[in-house]
């Protein structure tokens, strides 16, 4: 069955080559570290230190066998990495292993065996990863016994890390200069997750590995990238994205638009070749609709060899992110709450939240979820309450519409009190000081209000972390929530707060508003003018900042300098956002610039980029306030991304589209009837790199549960950007 199955992957792969092209475009080597000769200092976890390998066996603890980077021998350039076995008699030491999110532990553990190999971090593969090619060139003696293998893991419901098969080659290919060749093509076993390429041998001498080439064969396929939620109807620019794993052998046919409503062709237009990418192994054409301008559901129809090809439908319409989003945006928040029951996922849970430092119980149930756990921070969640109240101040006209519950208050308000008053049994009331961090840790995986007894002083409770929380981050949501409530006390605690602990301009904004008072006005005037002298320094922060005083105060003579910077703003935007998908990229201390968060060891805590995706959005859009459409454009780019045009066509924005993750890295998938671990409306962290060493896109579509968090965790800030953005859309 497995050579029928290696049969079949070729004739797959030679018949593509009949339609599809071939590039000469050499494939990026992923293998990491490959040649051993990047500077690890600043590494200064000893779980990555050999750049991405790892020892295979026990490193005792007598120093007897080890891998290690050295320089007296090497194939090219000045270093190899060097392999000490140490096989034998018992071994105690340190063992190293995979766990579940592309990381690495270590643990003690007693052996037969020391070490006799090294392998590669487990690399998280693409659903359409075919097939493996691996090189690697080995110098040792003539009698040692040698394996290069690939080493096939997948996840099993909540083993997270469970080998399915392993491959291996025995035999070099070719010597030269006492140097052996290893090559292996591996393809990839049914549901595999991730691959490791692993060294082994049966000796007791030591070997050198240089020059290393890992390479990933995706299986021949293209789809067409939109918005699954679709465009506003006076889009500047309607961008569609055509992505192929292998290139097309040929100029593209005309591509058309066919209306759903009764199958006709609205539209056609060409492709535009944008060439390989070869950070990320695709080919990309693009191209314009924005002549598409009748209200209605469509699909993209393109032709590639004799295939007809369908993106997934979207829509153009008036006001359609408000309309379809608004909505689903706040109940994201509800479904999270803490501390009650939520009809449809839990009964109320961590009722006796919290243990205090000092062993006492004070009662600070309530808020939300911070993510895809239990534990609640004070970090987000005043910004959560704020995003909140700021949505319904900005658009009161669209969520007055809705009181589902039916309680004479429109729901987003409902929840922003939701979060406000927890955030009040945060505050001592006499020294205007906040707690922090409300934890159990992660470890457990179970139904909420199954983690307690929910009842206090019974020893169960969870423990308050910290006395560290910032009571200043609570004033705009305060000031904003009283504004609209007939209880002014919201008001006058965001006054107390402010009068100890001062604050940047959107609280002096919402101080304003709320109370007419015009000293506020005067303190955000002088906090523009100090803005502005330090603009040069401080960057998007302080033009943030700047942005919304100009939006609060359009006549004030300070806006003609804001204008200024705003024009030298879009312009560092518009470079930053200069590829294919108009998406912003991070800028490394270097100058060059990065799709995904670089990070040096794989345990460092990395996520997507969901957040800062929308924090461009909302910069671009008050760019456009300030009268630069083309923030504009920007915006709506970010957006795209993240409901569908992105290398995965998946919507990160549970129920706005077509297609979403399989399953979210949440808790909620322990609950009864909830296997994905959905929550209507939440955003995820998003697409974030693979591994460490190249920019290389990942996002979790393996079918079974409890994927990576890095990309597929919901979390509260993604959703208050999107709240912050849709006040001022």
């Amino acid at each position: 069955m497995r050579l029928f199955f290696v049969i079949l992957c070729a004739v797959l792969v030679f018949t593509a080559s009949c339609v599809w092209g071939k590039s000469d475009t050499p494939k990026l080597n992923l293998a990491p570290n490959h040649s051993f000769e990047a500077d690890l200092s600043k590494i200064k976890s000893n779980l990555c230190v050999y750049g991405g390998w790892f020892p295979v066996g026990i490193v005792p603890d007598s120093g007897k066998g080890k891998i290690e980077i050295v320089e007296d021998v090497a194939r090219s350039g000045k270093k190899s990495l060097k392999i000490i076995p140490n096989p034998g008699a018992q071994v105690t030491g340190t063992q190293y292993f995979s766990r579940h999110n592309g990381g690495a532990e270590v643990r003690k553990a007693v052996t037969g065996n020391g070490i006799r190999g090294a392998c590669t971090l487990g690399m998280r593969l693409d659903q359409d990863i075919l097939s493996c090619e691996a090189t690697a060139w080995v110098k040792k003696n003539d009698q040692q016994k040698v394996s290069l293998k690939a080493i096939w893991h997948t996840r099993q419901e909540r083993d997270p890390y469970f080998k399915l098969a392993e491959e291996a080659v025995t035999e070099p290919a070719e010597n030269r200069d006492g140097w052996y060749r290893y090559s292996l093509t591996a393809y990839r076993v049914h549901s595999a997750h991730r691959v490791e390429f692993a060294f082994d041998t049966e000796g007791n001498e030591p070997l050198y590995v240089d020059d290393v080439e890992i390479y990933f064969n995706r299986f021949p396929h293209a789809k067409i990238l939109v918005d699954q939620l679709g465009y506003e109807t006076n889009a500047q620019e309607k961008g569609i994205v055509l992505q192929s794993s292998i290139p097309l052998s040929s100029s593209l046919p005309p591509f058309s638009v066919i209306s759903l409503n009764d199958f006709t062709t609205v539209l056609t237009g060409n492709w535009v070749d944008q060439g390989y990418f070869r950070d990320w192994d695709w080919y990309y054409w693009n191209a314009d609709i924005s002549a598409l301008k009748t209200p209605g559901r469509y699909v993209i129809e393109s032709k590639v060899g004799d295939k007809l090809l369908y993106s997934q439908p979207f829509e153009i319409q008036d006001d359609l992110l408000l309309n379809h989003t608004g909505k689903l945006g706040y109940l994201f928040f509800y479904s999270q709450r803490c501390g009650m029951a939520v009809p449809g996922f839990h009964a109320a849970c961590h009722l006796d939240d919290a243990k205090m430092p000092d062993g006492s119980y004070k009662d600070l149930s309530g808020g939300w979820h911070d993510a895809g756990d239990y534990n609640k921070y004070n970090g987000y969640t005043p910004e959560s309450m704020y995003a909140l109240i700021s949505a319904y101040d900005r658009r009161k006209e669209f969520y007055d519409q809705f009181d589902d519950d039916k309680n004479g208050k429109v729901d987003i308000l409902d929840e922003a009190l939701w979060g406000a008053q927890y955030l009040k049994k945060c505050i001592d009331p006499k020294t205007l000081e906040m707690t922090g961090t409300i934890s159990s840790g992660y470890r457990y995986w179970g139904k909420p209000e199954a983690e307690t007894d929910n009842l206090p002083n019974t020893g169960d409770e969870r423990p308050l972390r910290d006395l560290n929380g910032d009571p200043s981050f609570c004033i705009s949501g305060f000031a904003l929530l009283g504004k609209h409530l007939s209880d002014k006390s919201y008001v006058d605690l965001a006054e107390r707060l402010y009068r100890k602990h001062g604050g940047n301009m959107d609280k002096l904004l919402a101080l304003y508003s709320a109370t007419q008072d015009e000293e506020y006005h005067k303190l955000a005037v002088k906090r523009a003018e100090q803005l502005l002298s330090e603009a040069k320094t401080k960057g998007a922060a302080a033009f943030m900042e700047l942005a919304e005083f100009a939006a609060a105060f359009p006549k004030d003579q300070r806006v003609s300098a804001i204008r200024s910077l705003a024009a030298q703003r879009l312009q560092e935007m518009k470079k930053i956002c200069a590829n294919i998908f108009g998406i912003t990229r991070r800028v490394e201390p270097d100058g060059s610039m990065v799709f995904f968060r670089h990070y040096l060891d794989v345990n460092d805590w990395y996520v997507g980029e969901s957040r800062e995706l929308l924090d461009m959005a909302y910069e671009g859009i008050l760019l456009d306030k300030l009268g630069f459409p083309k923030g504009r454009e920007l915006a709506e780019n970010q957006v795209h991304w993240i409901l569908g045009r992105n290398p995965y066509a998946v919507s990160m924005m549970e129920g706005v589209g077509s297609v979403f993750v399989p399953y979210y890295h949440h808790r909620y998938n322990a609950i009864p009837g909830n296997p994905r671990g959905a929550v209507p409306g939440a955003i995820v962290n998003g697409i974030t790199r693979a591994w460490p060493d190249y920019d290389r896109p990942w996002l979790d579509l393996h079918p079974q549960p409890n994927p990576d968090y890095q990309p597929n965790e919901p979390w509260l800030p993604h959703n208050n950007r999107w709240l912050f953005l849709l006040s001022i859309w």
